[in-house]
């Protein structure tokens, strides 16, 4: 699976910009995860994918899958698999503005709360999560589990969710203090 740096998903939104102008149309993408992290957040060198919200979806989807074909890229390339975490109760915050093209994204606390929520093994959740700690500086569990309770719906606060998130307290801490 090819990875996706920082300037990929940039020059990605300008060709999604050049593809909707020739539409007439105009789009949003709202995105998450890894890309957030990614393009925003500097946190990483590289994603998978492009975890995202978009509109309109069909004119979007369209362009997307013509992408994967013009550019060799693997099917779920850019994909809306995070609209099962993304809350009304989230904050977005607009990151590049094109002609016919409106980038944003979740912002930290929401980020935080989706990466602790979804608790999956064998991905970047972990490391990313306490990368956001620290960028937010948490100063406490109870205040992790303030934000999850804030920004999440209650379906999405499992148990596992819970011990994952308890897990990633403590590995923050222990961070902090080897530093």
């Amino acid at each position: 699976m090819t990875e996706l740096s920082k300037n990929d998903i940039l020059n990605y939104f300008e060709e999604i910009n050049r593809r909707l102008a020739k539409k007439n149309k105009t789009g949003e993408i709202v995105i998450a995860g890894g890309a957030a992290l990614t393009v925003v957040f500097n946190a990483r060198d590289a994603t998978h994918d492009i975890d995202a919200i978009f509109a309109p979806p069909g004119d979007m989807r369209e362009i997307i899958k013509s992408m994967a074909e013009d550019y060799n890229l693997h099917d779920d390339w850019f994909n809306d698999g995070v609209k099962g975490f993304v809350t009304d109760k989230m904050n977005f915050t607009p990151i590049l503005s094109y002609s016919n093209l409106s980038v944003s994204n979740v912002d930290a606390r929401g980020l935080l709360a989706m990466k602790l929520t979804s608790a999956r093994d064998n991905t970047k959740d972990m490391d990313d999560s306490i990368f956001l700690m620290k960028h937010l500086e948490i100063r406490s569990e109870k205040e992790l589990f303030e934000i999850i309770e804030k920004y999440t719906h209650p379906k999405q606060q499992s148990v596992r969710s819970r011990f994952f998130t308890q897990e990633a307290y403590f590995r923050y801490q222990r961070d902090i203090v080897a530093k």
